[in-house]
């Protein structure tokens, strides 16, 4: 049996909030979405990212996303990371080398930790 990674979705407190940092400051694309509670971005790779309207009360949770890792490739990381930078955006991990090339973690609107990885 094959699998493959099809969907990520986050939670958010403020789905406008969420969606203008996604796409203004972050860059992403907005894609089709057929559920009017979530916001879906376009993926090269096929899988789909979304952030949507809360399922449970996320005003009791201190910790959004512990123990998950996700990442976003990207063609330039060090060109984001100087734009986030600028944008003042709060950084959690600065830029270094990985694994994967250059890296960063940042930290988004609800506090979840995404790292962005790509070339420099």
């Amino acid at each position: 049996m094959q699998t493959n990674l099809d969907f990520v979705s986050l939670q958010v407190v403020d789905i406008n909030k969420s969606a203008i940092f996604y796409t203004d400051v972050m860059g992403f694309k907005k894609g089709d979405s057929p559920n009017q509670h979530a916001v879906v971005f376009e993926t090269e790779a096929g899988s789909i990212f979304a952030i949507r309207t809360p399922l449970i009360d996320l005003s009791h949770v201190e910790l959004k996303g512990a123990g998950i890792s996700l990442w976003f490739k990207v063609a330039n990381a060090d060109k984001l990371y100087n734009k986030l930078i600028e944008k003042e955006v709060t950084i959690l991990k600065p830029i270094q080398d990985g694994p994967f090339g250059r890296f960063f973690v940042l930290k988004d609107p609800d506090g979840y930790a995404i790292t962005i990885h790509g070339e420099s």
